[in-house]
């Protein structure tokens, strides 16, 4: 993924419902994508595969109901969640809600589709006693949730002014040493020191 926009949703996306925290999500995304100086070397696996990686490290939280609300069933969806360790969360989660394959999943969880396999068959006992018939639904009331989901504004802008000083940065020290020339020159030449180096005959 090349577009640093597309590639800061997805990470938002995917680490709230890992994490269950808007805010620590956040923090996610500066961890996968603000610190990858060219996004053209990242695909979707291995950028799916920093999200998980950074979501482990945070305690998760409870999730906001599916869609903004659902009442008992939004309630029954985000407690089975709740329940599920790290890795079986992410299992269900990109089985589940994104539709993935096992084999996708398991370069995105960094394991063996076998292990995927094990992961998912402990989720899906877990979230098929909880929601019964509902699992489909409730995956995909949460795809619905996670693509209303929008990159806080005030990540954006702190984001962008991030970059602006990381240009300045670079090109400091040239100025400065541009600057010292300049006024290195203007000395020479005011002192008339040029003239007394390359002699009247110069």
């Amino acid at each position: 993924m090349t577009d640093r926009d597309s590639c800061e949703r997805r990470v938002y996306r995917l680490a709230v419902l890992l994490t269950g925290d808007p805010r620590a999500a956040v923090r996610v995304i500066e961890q996968v994508v603000g610190v990858q100086p060219d996004l053209r070397r990242l695909d979707t696996a291995h950028l799916d595969r920093l999200a998980v990686l950074r979501s482990r490290e945070i305690r998760p939280a409870t999730l906001p109901a599916p869609a903004g609300g659902g009442g008992a069933a939004g309630e029954r969806v985000v407690g089975a969640l709740a329940s599920l360790n790290a890795q079986q969360r992410e299992a269900w989660i990109f089985s589940h809600v994104y539709r993935m394959q096992p084999r996708e999943i398991a370069k995105a969880m960094d394991c063996s589709v076998r292990a995927v396999q094990v992961h998912l068959t402990g989720a899906d006992g877990v979230m098929n006693e909880a929601l019964k018939d509902g699992v489909r639904q409730a995956g995909e009331a949460l795809l619905a949730y996670s693509m209303n989901l929008r990159v806080p504004a005030f990540y954006r802008a702190y984001a962008a002014r991030r970059r602006l000083w990381r240009g300045v940065r670079r090109v400091l020290p040239w100025a400065v040493l541009l600057a010292a020339l300049g006024a290195g020159w203007i000395i020479v030449t005011r002192m008339g020191l040029l003239d007394r180096w390359i002699g009247p005959g110069g």
